[in-house]
């Protein structure tokens, strides 16, 4: 059986005030099986489990973090300067230190230029990784780190 998430939120009760202790233990038990459901995933697809996470976020409209794209090239282009200088060709500057906002909003503008359809995941990707090459690497701390990002859902 294939359930679909659908735009029903308005028929899902809000809960206001503090959770019930038994809502919290319902969650928990929950978030146990997704965090399963996930890894098995993982394993079956040879794709790491934060992208399985990534994937189906994305698949299926849900927004964990909105990204300011704007503030993620930022860090993309400090990370890939000279590739991303070289879009601007014979018009980069030629001036030592940190480029001007104009010469990173030119590149910014090529940049989603050049990778039309993709140019958001790209800069999401990027974010990720950067996150991510800090993350331990041991089961015992990646289901840590699974579970905190549980609980900001």
């Amino acid at each position: 059986d294939d359930v679909l998430m659908d735009d029903s939120e308005g028929t899902i009760p809000a809960v206001k005030g503090r959770r019930q202790d038994a809502t919290n233990d319902i969650l928990h038990e929950g978030f146990v099986s997704m965090e399963r459901l996930v890894h098995e995933l993982s394993r079956q697809t040879s794709i790491p489990t934060h992208q399985v996470i990534s994937l189906w976020s994305k698949s299926h409209a849900r927004s964990i973090n909105s990204v300011n794209h704007w503030n993620a090239y930022s860090g993309y282009f400090k990370d890939n300067l000279k590739q991303e200088l070289d879009r601007l060709g014979g018009k980069a500057p030629d001036i030592p230190g940190t480029p001007s906002a104009t010469v990173r909003r030119n590149c910014y503008e090529l940049f989603k230029a050049a990778y039309p359809d993709t140019w958001q995941t790209i800069l999401e990707y990027h974010g990720q990784s950067v996150m991510l090459s800090g993350v331990p690497q041991t089961i015992a701390m990646r289901a840590q780190e699974f579970q905190k990002y549980c609980r900001k859902i």
